[in-house]
C-alpha cells in the first residue's frame, strides 16, 4: 500500500465526498464534492469557476491540509471530522508506514 494514494472519504449519509492523500504527516484535501448541490464547479482559493467539473465540484489549488480546507468550506463540519477520522485511521496503519529494512510486505 502507498502512503501518497488518492484517498475518499464520504460523510455517513453519502452527500458529501473528499478527495485527500497523506502527503508526509498532513491530510492534503484535493477536491470535494458536494452530490446534492447543483452550482458550477470551481477552484479555490480564486473562485474561478470549472465548467466541465461535474457539478457541487470545489477543487482545490493548492492543495490545503485539513485545518485549512477547514476554514476554506466551515459549513461542512461533518465532511472534515469524518476525513479527520480516516486520516488518524490511514495515519495508524501499519502497511502504510514505510519499511525501514527496505523488504516488501
Amino acid at each position: 500500500m502507498c502512503r501518497d494514494r488518492l484517498r475518499t472519504t464520504q460523510t455517513h449519509d453519502g452527500r458529501k465526498l473528499a478527495v485527500w492523500q497523506l502527503a508526509g504527516l498532513s491530510a492534503r484535501v484535493l477536491r470535494v464534492q458536494l452530490t446534492t448541490e447543483s452550482f458550477t464547479g470551481y477552484r479555490l482559493p480564486a473562485r474561478t469557476p470549472l465548467p466541465v467539473a461535474p457539478p457541487g465540484t470545489v477543487v482545490f489549488d493548492p492543495y490545503p491540509d485539513l485545518a485549512d480546507a477547514r476554514e476554506l468550506l466551515p459549513k461542512h463540519a461533518d465532511l472534515w471530522d469524518a476525513l479527520r477520522d480516516d486520516y488518524w485511521s490511514a495515519l495508524m496503519n501499519m502497511e502504510d508506514l514505510p519499511n525501514p529494512l527496505g523488504a516488501q510486505r
